[in-house]
């Protein structure tokens, strides 16, 4: 196997690597060469990993506490001449399969619950952050903040539903495994994508020039301690617990951390456009139209 592949996260840190075609694949000449799928292990002779630099700078849990505990490295795979074993391919060859194999086995919908269940806990944890921020400035009394983070704690409410709802008419498939409805899932897929980068932009409103502004863990035992304990104190924090409080907020807004995950859940299913277009082909139209036919004939 010789090529290259994007994008292998946390990669570096794996035992092994799964590949699997993402994109359709016509049945055609030339697409046959590319019609494979199977597994190796990272270490494999002529396999390389091209990684980006590291949002992970070393520094203390309290100056980047997301950064330092959870950074996940992104990486680039290369094949040069890469001998794969053939009780290592599970598809070779075979267009339509490769296309079928994540829909036939219900891979997919499981992907998408797991994601779902992933975005409620971010989603939660913005809100959670949030409304810490507003309560330790007091601006939790102010109307127009409420309604900003109403707005982030209805992005919860709605994932929540959505995993409910897919729970709830989980049905089993012919290999007597409950598969979760794909409809519920799939709207949470293509919501998120859109709702991520608006709860983002809520932190950085409500942080304001606060999340640029903050001290580091060693300033508070410097010469300058005198005036962080009494510039940097809230109505509700402490100075050490207002810049702990507002480093972490950087670190998920600000942050070369932060930032990257803004882009991974732009993209983390692929494209929008082609989400959504998928989406379109998927949803069962015609019983609503069917309700407009039956207005428009007078029924």
């Amino acid at each position: 196997m010789s090529g290259a592949r994007l994008l292998a996260t946390l990669g570096p840190s794996a035992n092994e690597i799964e590949v699997f075609p993402s994109t359709l694949l016509k049945a055609s000449q030339e697409n046959i060469p590319y019609a494979f799928a199977f597994s190796l292990p990272i270490a494999s002779k002529g396999l390389r990993l091209v990684c980006r630099d590291s949002y992970d700078h070393g520094k203390p849990q309290f100056d980047a506490p997301l950064a330092a505990r959870f950074e996940e490295m992104d990486a680039v795979v290369i094949f040069e001449n890469v001998m794969v074993p053939w009780e290592r391919v599970f598809m070779y060859k075979d267009p339509l399969l490769c296309n079928q194999a994540f829909a036939e086995t219900n891979a997919v919908v499981h992907m998408m619950h797991q994601a779902a269940c992933g975005k409620l806990a971010k989603v939660e944890f913005i809100v959670g952050l949030l409304c810490a921020m507003a309560h330790a400035s007091g601006k939790d009394k102010d109307l127009t903040v409420k309604g900003q983070i109403a707005e982030a704690m209805w992005a919860a409410e709605t994932i929540r539903a959505l995993i409910f709802s897919a729970e709830a008419q989980a049905e089993q498939d012919r290999w007597g495994m409950f598969v979760p409805k794909r409809t519920p899932l799939d709207t949470s897929r293509n919501i998120f994508p859109r709702i991520y980068p608006k709860l983002i932009e809520a932190v950085q409103l409500l942080g304001s020039s606060s999340l640029m502004a903050t001290p580091c863990e060693a300033d508070f035992g410097g010469e300058i301690s005198a005036d962080i304990e009494q510039y940097f104190q809230l109505t509700n924090l402490s100075s050490r617990d207002r810049v702990a409080l507002f480093r972490l907020a950087h670190d998920v807004s600000v942050s070369g951390f932060g930032s990257r995950q803004v882009l991974y859940e732009r993209f983390y299913f692929g494209p929008p456009n082609i989400m959504a277009s998928i989406y379109y082909d998927l949803y069962d139209r015609d019983e609503m139209m069917g309700r407009v036919d039956n207005v428009l004939n007078g029924i």
